[in-house]
């Protein structure tokens, strides 16, 4: 509920349409009654995980185990899990399991995970400079320009490479060796300003664009990079003094 509003707003405003609705949806929002702080994902829960306490979790290996665990928890087994017929934990083997009765696979809960990995390698929430830290978009809210997050909580000592859609129309792929981010690629689908969260803090970034003249550029106070981009075009954004990949480098360079 505390998602939808807004998102039903912000939906609203760019449809333009139900403009009657949304002083009612916001003040429905204004009046929810506020999670519980350990509701919230302070790196306690398991992302797609809604049941606890029973087997089925993937014991997470150092460091970062607390961070690993929201990614390998979501198998754990509710004790409502019929054990004595063929519903029981022996046969959720392939990671899904069963609610209400044999035959009725719940698969919710791989969407769950699936949204949280989508998050942590790529969220692009609204401006986190209204919340003052980097937090993902289950937690940010739908409020402001969107701001590219590349990996703000993915385990550094995870390999890892992703090509995701985010807000604004932009495909973005990065990838992260050994606790580092190699590059960040934005293909700009609709053009328009672009917002990113520097992935190399306190460092200047370079920009290697379609036919243009690599140009450095750094981070505001926020540590947010800005920069104008037109639709069709591609950029590929590394540290200052670094030159991208041959194979992260866009064809038209």
């Amino acid at each position: 509920m505390h998602m939808i509003f807004p998102l039903a707003i912000r939906a609203s405003q760019i449809l333009r349409v139900d403009a009657e609705l949304r002083p009612i949806w916001q003040e429905i929002k204004d009046n929810l009654v506020e999670l519980p702080a350990r509701s919230r994902r302070d790196g306690g829960g398991a992302y797609g995980a809604f049941v606890y306490g029973g087997p089925g979790a993937i014991t997470p290996l150092p460091p970062e185990e607390n961070l690993k665990s929201r990614f390998l928890s979501f198998t754990r087994l509710g004790s409502f899990i019929d054990k004595v017929g063929i519903g029981g934990a022996q046969i959720l083997r392939n990671r899904l399991r069963l609610r209400e009765g044999p035959g009725a696979i719940d698969a919710e809960h791989i969407g769950g995970l699936a949204s949280g990995i989508h998050e942590t390698m790529l969220s692009s929430s609204g401006d986190p400079r209204l919340r003052g830290d980097r937090v993902p978009l289950a937690e940010a809210g739908v409020d402001g320009d969107p701001v590219l997050q590349i990996f703000n909580s993915w385990p550094k000592s995870w390999d890892a490479a992703f090509t995701l859609l985010a807000r604004g129309g932009f495909v973005v792929s990065s990838s992260m060796e050994k606790g580092r981010i190699e590059f960040v690629q934005i293909q700009s689908q609709l053009g328009g300003e672009c917002r990113l969260w520097n992935p190399w803090p306190d460092m200047a970034v370079t920009l290697y664009c379609d036919g243009k003249k690599p140009a450095d550029l750094s981070p505001d106070k926020a540590g947010i990079l800005w920069f104008p981009t037109t639709p069709g075009e591609t950029i590929v954004a590394v540290p200052k003094g670094t030159m991208p990949a041959r194979k992260n480098v866009p064809q038209k360079l």
